[in-house]
């Protein structure tokens, strides 16, 4: 059995905590116990996945060098999806294919090596990036961690619970007061509603 966890870099620091301390209290939850019990510990390994998504990758081609999977930030932890291997993957042929190119005219130079930015802006790589660039800053920051779930959160608790003799409120008059406690002004609303639209629609 594989056991993993993901936890933000941040937040990990702010609790200090160390992962394998978490790892061991996850083990030991009675959901979870009866799973791993009489399991041997064969490996623990950490590692960083880079969320910035399309503007946080750095130069993928320089003289004699080009940048693939995670190391070019080529990752989506975009909420509905957590992929990177299929990128690394993708790049990785990309990077291949352009190398051996380069090498058989002879130019490595970082012009020479042009060809590998053009493959995967050609494949699925840079375009399922670009068309998803807005979605980390969304998903990740503090309306997509923490407001929104709380919104919904308290929006269905309240569309359950039975106050007799005063009449159900509607889903709408419910959202739209959860909305207003939150102190989410109109403008960021509507902005993360764009940036939803765009990328998911």
């Amino acid at each position: 059995i594989s056991v993993g966890l993901v936890l933000h870099v941040e937040e990990l620091a702010r609790s200090g905590r160390r992962p394998e301390d978490i790892l061991a209290d996850f083990k030991a939850h009675p959901s979870i116990a009866p799973l791993v019990e009489g399991g041997e510990l064969l490996e623990y390994t950490a590692h960083l996945v880079p969320e910035g998504g399309y503007d946080a990758m750095p130069e993928i081609t320089t003289d004699g060098m080009l940048v693939a999977g995670d190391a070019a930030a080529l990752c989506l932890a975009a909420g509905i999806w957590l992929e990177g291997v299929n990128f690394a993957i993708g790049s990785g042929a990309a990077a291949g294919e352009a190398a051996a190119s380069a090498i058989a005219r002879g130019d490595v130079t970082r012009s020479g090596l042009g060809g590998y930015r053009s493959r995967i802006e050609h494949n699925f790589v840079l375009a399922d990036h670009k068309k998803l660039r807005r979605v980390p800053e969304l998903i990740l920051g503090r309306r997509g961690q923490h407001t929104y779930p709380q919104i919904a959160n308290n929006a269905v608790q309240e569309l359950f619970t039975v106050r007799n003799p005063t009449p159900k409120p509607g889903l709408g008059r419910i959202m739209w007061r959860e909305l207003r406690r939150s102190k989410v002004k109109v403008r960021e609303l509507a902005h993360d509603t764009w940036v939803m639209v765009r990328s998911f629609g």
